[in-house]
């Protein structure tokens, strides 16, 4: 038979291939064996960092059940330290006013009656007038040691950071924004601009740019050592004419610092020892919840109580007095962690 036969290529070219096929096969199984073992690792992989994830939460609440309890437990210690002495001091005032309620009855009684009853026995009532000496309550102290700061909620909250900018067209005459719209001081003099419905007259006020309808926000705000401001949200259609109080119930919801307390409308009280350089205002839309913190320590300064948010709301700013010092929004800056951009 011819060594080129027919009879002989087939059977030849047939081994070939089948060595081939047997060379995919050998190296399917490898890759096959490689893609099951990757599959193992990475199940292996994630199981772990699953793991992590629920140790590294179960570990962060109980050190934040630990943390609440010590300042639950302080909280309680100042209570116990400072309202007894409160209680004693207005029950000392009660049985004054009774004294005193007796001795008025007795009086107005007297007065009631002919001359010569009413110098009857007089000495007796008229010495004990003279000796009522009304006694003053002691003067407690009413400033909280204790602050509320849950450790890393600040910067948990950094995640919802935007972009905030003023709005020029919203500014009082009287204020003085930077080129970049991040910065606002309160000038002596009022600038010439246009009355428009947008513009804040008389009230002090610039806001922002960014409106809000729903979602999480949080920015930031550099006050620095001002000795007053003002920061919050309110309705896009608030009223930016008319003087009058910048309440809830008029659709402003907002902070105010006056050097030595703090304010919200219908109620004031003591600022932290140290007032904060740097204030975060996170606004949960949906839940109705507005929150205010010292972004240098992360303490707690005002919470307004859950309200129903409706409509657009837009960041507010407010310098109130003048001042070298400016409020200036902190730049976000993308990266890990979200740190804070140099200003």
């Amino acid at each position: 038979m011819c060594p080129c036969s027919p009879d002989s290529i087939i059977p030849a070219k047939l081994e070939k291939s089948l060595e081939h096929l047997r060379k995919q096969m050998e190296d399917a199984l490898l890759f096959q064996a490689q893609a099951d073992e990757a599959c193992a690792l990475w199940q292996k992989m994630v199981e772990s960092q699953r793991q992590n994830v629920l140790g590294e939460f179960e570990r962060l609440r109980r050190l934040l059940g630990e943390e609440e309890r010590m300042l639950l437990q302080r909280l309680e210690e100042e209570e116990l330290e400072v309202l007894p002495r409160l209680r004693e001091g207005a029950a000392r005032l009660g049985q004054q006013s009774a004294h005193l309620a007796e001795l008025i009855a007795e009086l107005e009684g007297r007065c009631q009656l002919p001359a010569l009853g009413l110098l009857q026995d007089i000495k007796d009532p008229l010495r004990r007038i003279q000796d009522v000496k009304l006694q003053p309550p002691e003067v407690v102290p009413m400033e909280l040691r204790t602050v509320c700061r849950v450790p890393g909620l600040v910067e948990t909250l950094r995640r919802f950071r935007g972009d905030v900018t003023l709005d020029p067209d919203t500014a009082n005459p009287e204020l003085v924004l930077s080129e970049d719209r991040r910065s606002v001081q309160r000038g002596d003099l009022r600038q010439a601009l246009p009355d428009s419905p947008e513009r804040f007259d008389p009230g002090p006020c610039v806001l922002g740019q960014e409106r809000f309808s729903s979602g999480r926000h949080y920015w930031e705000v550099e006050v620095g050592d001002r000795s007053s401001w003002a920061l919050g949200v309110c309705r896009d259609d608030v009223n930016r004419k008319e003087k009058g109080e910048l309440s809830a119930g008029n659709g402003f919801w907002i902070l105010v610092f006056l050097g030595s307390y703090y304010n919200c409308p219908g109620r004031a009280f003591a600022p932290l020892r140290d007032p904060p350089r740097r204030v975060g205002i996170f606004l949960d839309y949906e839940a109705g919840h507005l929150s205010f913190y010292s972004a240098t320590d992360g303490s707690l300064l005002f919470v307004f109580p859950e309200t129903p948010f409706s409509g657009t709301l837009r960041p507010l700013f407010s310098p109130l007095s003048s001042s070298p010092i400016p409020m200036t929004i902190c730049r976000p800056k993308v990266g890990p962690g979200d740190a804070l951009a140099p200003l």
